[in-house]
């Protein structure tokens, strides 16, 4: 979708071999730093994540980058107090039934908070495979719909 929109997209990736070690967050900044050296020069960026590479908000905040952050980890204390003290307009999705959702939206002042009812950390809706397949269908419109309305028109984009 984001590349069809006009977006450069350049995946992060890692294996079983890279740890994290005791810093998951510096891991997650070095693995963004890194997908941005290697993507061609924008004027403007976006971070999607999903799960584990969402402890990459802190670094996100720190270099004024807007997100889509897919079943981010709220239950960890950096991004819930990073998420707490933004003024950025990020989108954060996740499940209802997710554990590391926790509840989404609590006391943030700004974002956008889509919870997807019924559904787990996957964003899919358990022994329900059309229901998981029209909620995800919902996600990616309003990851469309964030796009279009948060993000300037898409050119030289990472």
């Amino acid at each position: 979708m984001l590349g069809s929109l006009g977006w450069h997209v350049q995946a992060v990736r890692w294996t079983p071999d890279d740890s994290p070690h005791a810093d998951p967050h510096s891991f997650m900044a070095r693995a963004v730093e890194s997908a941005f050296a290697s993507s061609p020069d924008a004027h403007q960026r976006l971070i999607v994540a999903k799960s584990f590479s969402t402890l990459s908000i802190p670094w996100a905040e720190n270099n004024n980058v807007p997100g889509i952050w897919l079943t981010p980890l709220l239950t960890d204390s950096l991004v819930r107090s990073t998420i707490a003290a933004t003024s950025k307009e990020d989108l954060f999705v996740g499940g209802s039934l997710d554990k590391l959702w926790d509840g989404g939206r609590k006391s943030e002042r700004c974002g956008t908070f889509l919870e997807v009812p019924a559904a787990d950390h996957s964003l899919q809706i358990p022994d329900d495979w059309r229901a998981s397949q029209t909620a995800q269908g919902e996600v990616f419109e309003r990851i469309e719909e964030f796009i279009a309305t948060e993000l300037p028109e898409p050119h030289e984009y990472s």
